[in-house]
């Protein structure tokens, strides 16, 4: 059987493609929410655009909740997927995190927040676009 030999000078280094890379989330600064967003809560939330799809509509986002929000129950039109990073959020009655994951499908009725002791610092990937539905109180 013949083998074959591969000199280290000869072997292809990887080619990588585009990426995008955000060090230290906790550290960007936090903007104001629109208008749609900021009405399904009763305090202002933080939030800092991260990435935007203009193909899909996918949106990334840095979202900062403060100790004591309270949020109406609504959905999205698109599934969305939250990475908890400090902090605790609960989601649908359940209290997750830090390092937690929660994946929301599209079109269901939901209500996520800080949980009661404390503020919550989360990205949030929305898997289509934005938007928005209030279901209620």
């Amino acid at each position: 059987m013949a083998r074959s030999k591969r000199s280290p000078s000869h072997a292809k280094e990887a080619e990588y493609g585009r990426v995008i890379i955000v060090d230290d989330l906790p550290s960007l600064p936090l903007g104001r929410a629109q208008a749609a967003a900021s009405a399904v809560y009763d305090q202002e939330i933080g939030i800092q655009l991260l990435y935007e799809d203009p193909a899909s509509g996918e949106e990334h986002y840095l979202v900062g909740y403060p100790a004591g929000l309270r949020a109406r129950l609504h959905r999205h039109t698109a599934a969305h997927t939250i990475v908890v990073l400090s902090g605790r959020l609960e989601a649908n009655g359940r209290i997750i995190g830090p390092n937690a994951y929660a994946h929301f499908p599209a079109g269901q009725s939901m209500r996520h927040t800080a949980a009661r002791d404390g503020p919550c610092l989360f990205v949030i990937l929305f898997h289509g676009p934005f938007d928005v539905e209030i279901l209620g109180d």
